[in-house]
């Protein structure tokens, strides 16, 4: 009867998630706050959230976290260096308007802030990293003791280990003395950002490359009004190559967030900017694009994104698993610290890509969508920046009486909020560690009985 019940409740917990990831489109988002149009770039900034309490006496053990690298200037310089060699030349030869002279100027600000820069942390990146700690620390105050042990790892990728550093200054900030033993090398790259050339290979398959193709022409920004805004000249506009233009800029209007100056006047609050001391830096890049043109500009990287890393049936729905090491990982690691009796905790920090494909893995809040059908996915809620953004994690926290508690549980953080499952429970959004145990290694198995791994 416990399990129907399970049941009962998982079914009626499915379709208040759906009914509320509906409440508000990905358009009423957008206007509320443009930077999410980055998608997988878009900087979270976590605030401070509620937590559903745990059963009576459970308490937590051992926390789990895989992140995403914090905020980063763009990793390479061509980013900044196009769209800036096209707007400089057309202002040499007087083709632009005051918006495109305005343009120009902020693009050569950027350019000129991240020389040098790319792949590094940004002013707010580094907040971030320290933030994502902070809220850990606050909200889980007895996993912080002087017999914790804090295990942090990094793929060796300068702003993953940034990120890493940042979150290493907080945690010795929270609690002293406190044990943290750090690394980063090579030799995690199987649980950490593990390879798969037969998944990879299928990624690009042309059947999905054809769909995406025929997607991302229906959906292609207009441009008219873009072009109309930065040159004054319609003639010379028809000899600059608007879609790429239009590309490299709405990449640049995404990237402003990652600076301190730049972020608040992005989400148009003047007034937190003031109080903040922040500088009033004129107008955003995203004020050269219609609303309209912003929202396509994100579908077309949302689809790209749904494609290489979730689960798109057309090049046959499994790219998931290439993160099955690490969910191995996620299950041997709790079951070896289940034997401890001092708190454990695990912070893992690699690439956003890795962040995502491990979440659909995990099939979280619905984000394991299997479809061959790109123009839905806004209706099924697959929204990039709601998975794996900048800051972003994924975060298992462990939960029991004592070591010989038979009957752990597990409560999943996604982005600093409590995540649903795909499992029943009577106690959610706490799930029973051996039901979600079984669950994961019944998908492990399945899969490897599929493609007859060893």
């Amino acid at each position: 009867m416990r399990r129907i019940r399970s049941w009962m409740l998982v079914g009626m917990m499915c379709c208040w998630g759906a009914v509320s990831m509906r409440a508000q489109t990905v358009a009423d988002e957008l206007r509320d706050d443009v930077r999410r149009a980055a998608g997988m770039h878009y900087a979270l900034m976590l605030q401070d959230l509620q937590d559903t309490p745990p059963p009576a006496e459970k308490r937590p053990f051992y926390i789990n976290h895989y992140g995403c690298p914090s905020a980063y200037y763009l990793e390479r310089h061509e980013f900044y260096d196009d769209p800036y060699r096209t707007l400089s030349r057309a202002d040499s030869l007087g083709k632009l308007t005051e918006m495109g002279q305005k343009a120009l100027q902020k693009v050569a600000q950027l350019r000129n802030e991240a020389n040098h820069r790319t792949g590094e942390l940004t002013t707010v990146g580094k907040r971030q990293a320290r933030e994502l700690v902070r809220l850990l620390t606050q909200r889980l105050p007895e996993m912080i003791t002087d017999q914790t042990y804090v295990d942090m790892r990094s793929v060796v990728q300068n702003h993953c280990l940034l990120t890493m550093g940042e979150a290493v200054v907080q945690m010795s900030i929270a609690h002293h003395p406190l044990f943290i033993n750090i690394g980063a090398s090579h030799r995690s790259q199987n649980w950490m950002n593990p390879q798969d050339k037969r998944l990879e290979a299928l990624r690009d398959d042309s059947t999905a490359m054809a769909r995406y193709d025929e997607f991302a022409a229906r959906w292609a920004p207009d441009n008219t009004h873009l072009m109309a805004t930065l040159f004054n000249d319609a003639e010379y506009a028809k000899s600059v190559d608007a879609a790429a233009l239009s590309r490299q800029l709405f990449d640049l209007a995404g990237s402003t967030q990652y600076t301190e100056e730049f972020s608040l006047r992005e989400c148009g609050v003047a007034k937190r900017s003031k109080e903040m001391g922040s500088k009033e830096t004129g107008m955003s890049l995203f004020d050269v694009f219609e609303p309209e043109d912003i929202h396509r500009h994100w579908m077309r990287r949302n689809a790209w994104a749904y494609i290489r890393y979730g689960g798109c049936t057309l090049n046959g729905g499994h790219q998931p698993y290439i993160q099955r090491k690490p969910l191995w990982n996620l299950i041997h690691q709790c079951d070896s610290v289940m034997a401890l009796d001092f708190p454990v905790v695990h912070l893992r920090y690699t690439h956003e890509s890795t962040v995502m494909s491990l979440i659909c893995l995990l099939e979280l809040n619905g984000f394991g969508l299997r479809t061959d059908n790109l123009d839905s996915l806004e209706a099924w809620g697959w929204v990039d920046y709601r998975i794996a953004p900048l800051g972003g994690s994924m975060m298992m926290i462990h939960y029991r009486t004592d070591k010989n508690d038979p009957d752990p549980l597990v409560r999943v953080l996604l982005n600093g909020r409590e995540a649903q499952l795909p499992i029943p429970s009577d106690v959610a959004p706490y799930y029973h560690w051996q039901d979600v145990k079984r669950y994961y290694l019944r998908k492990l198995y399945a899969y490897a009985r599929e493609w007859d791994e060893e």
